[in-house]
């Protein structure tokens, strides 16, 4: 399976997922038979090192796939409760990436939710994440 996720909310300004916010990623997420994936080129203007990802841009990455994978899987918003980056091997600007996650345990409370930063042509695993989402609760 593979469907387009849409954040469903008008006034979504969110710097990652965003549609209408200017200077925000403007991921585009696709749910999978096991989680959710967005395939990314990371402009130059978001690096760190010459030539390589920042490691806030990389963690927000993972950040956004897992919470939209929370979303497509379980059908609710979700807020990040904890989130363990590891950076295993530098991430090139201006190539193309795939990201993707994965729910692994549903708690009571919430979802632990794993994913990782991979290079899109060879699949070869450039960082990857573990955290603890909760569900949104309406005001």
């Amino acid at each position: 399976m593979r469907r387009p996720v849409i954040f469903e909310n008008e006034r979504n300004q969110c710097f990652g997922c965003g549609p209408t916010n200017a200077s925000g990623l403007r991921l585009c997420f696709t749910e999978t038979d096991d989680g959710v994936e967005v395939e990314y080129s990371v402009p130059p203007h978001l690096q760190g090192a010459t030539g390589i990802v920042h490691g806030g841009i990389q963690a927000t990455l993972l950040d956004e796939t897992l919470c939209m994978t929370a979303y497509a899987k379980a059908g609710t918003p979700v807020f990040t409760g904890e989130l363990t980056v590891r950076y295993l091997r530098p991430v090139p600007t201006a190539t193309p990436l795939r990201v993707h996650g994965r729910i692994v345990e549903s708690k009571s409370k919430g979802w632990i939710i794993e994913g990782a930063i991979t290079l899109a042509d060879s699949g070869e695993e450039l960082t990857r994440a573990r955290g603890r989402f909760f569900a949104q609760t309406p005001r």
